[in-house]
């Protein structure tokens, strides 16, 4: 029934050759093209991950307790979150 509907649709409106030709420009058969995938959906982690810091981030100057599962860092003094030998 979609199949006749979708035929139906394309025979009124002639867009198959038209969205033919745009799915493959969007979706491209060159290996090379997954460096490029792999680059959009890192920036796209780090706009959300961006986002998710910048409304829920409360910095702190309080000194920090290393309390990590390694046992010769326990009870290690951390300096304020500008240094970063103790994370």
């Amino acid at each position: 029934m979609m199949r006749r509907l979708v035929r139906s649709l394309d025979a009124r409106v002639g867009g198959a050759p038209w969205l033919r030709k745009a799915l493959r420009h969007v979706f491209p058969d060159h290996w090379s093209f997954m460096f490029g995938e792999v680059a959009l959906y890192s920036f796209i982690a780090l706009v959300v991950s961006g986002v998710y810091l910048t409304l829920f981030f409360e910095p702190s100057s309080q000194t920090a307790w290393y309390a990590g599962r390694y046992g010769p860092r326990r009870a290690w003094r951390c300096p304020p979150p500008t240094s970063r030998w103790c994370a």
